[in-house]
């Protein structure tokens, strides 16, 4: 009997006419449901952060404007919350692969771009890390990208504060030339948390003259 890959519980799957030729889930029904994206609540409609009942409009995006040209759409998967924080934080930090399967990208949209393009990881931290948590997950979906960014080694940024992390200078560049005008980019991420890191390296694309840029991630801050 197969076992769900997250709580290792019995998965017990009905068959019928309409999944018989499907194979069954890696995941049980009742973590499933813990997999959560919250589509009733108010959003912004760009980077899809949960707004409060004072806000208008979105800070994060009003902020972010005073600096960077703002990506045109965020998509995400789910809320980084409960257990696809838990989840994520296990795949990244523990090195549990498997999870990666659970981040099943939207190929509908990934096939309306002509560059998807990953967030760089330093060396140093592939090294530590023995691979590369955002290619790991487009090569297991046999989705292709073009990596044209490096990075310098950051401090971790879930440890830094907004304003600090505001405060540091754009620590990615581009190592490879490529003719972008007029290209529709996606970039990938794991976490859009402040979207520094996405509109940094939005940044560096938007003064080639690009057609659109938006960003997947695998979860939403």
């Amino acid at each position: 009997m197969k076992r769900c890959m997250i709580c290792q519980n019995p998965i017990i799957e009905v068959v019928d006419l309409l999944n018989f030729f499907s194979p069954i889930s890696d995941v049980c029904k009742d973590c499933e449901l813990k997999l959560t994206f919250n589509h009733a609540a108010r959003r912004c409609p760009r980077c899809l952060k949960i707004l409060s009942d004072e806000e208008q409009e979105c800070l994060d995006c009003v902020w972010l404007s005073k600096n960077y040209t703002l990506i045109n759409q965020l998509y995400t998967i789910y809320d980084y919350q409960g257990l696809a924080k838990n989840l994520i934080q296990q795949y990244k930090l523990v090195g549990d692969v498997a999870i990666a399967q659970i981040f099943q990208l939207p190929i509908s949209i990934m096939k309306q771009y002509d560059y998807v393009i990953p967030a760089p990881i330093h060396p140093n931290k592939l090294a530590k890390r023995t691979f590369d948590h955002v290619t790991f997950v487009l090569d297991s979906q046999n989705i292709k990208y073009t990596q044209i960014f490096e990075t310098e080694e950051r401090l971790k940024q879930s440890d830094l504060s907004k304003r600090a992390r505001a405060l540091q200078h754009n620590p990615f560049k581009i190592n490879r030339d490529l003719e972008l005008e007029n290209k529709k980019i996606l970039l990938v991420d794991d976490i859009y948390t402040t979207g520094l890191t996405i509109h940094r390296l939005a940044e560096l694309l938007i003064v080639r003259k690009i057609r659109k840029i938006d960003a997947l991630t695998f979860a939403r801050g």
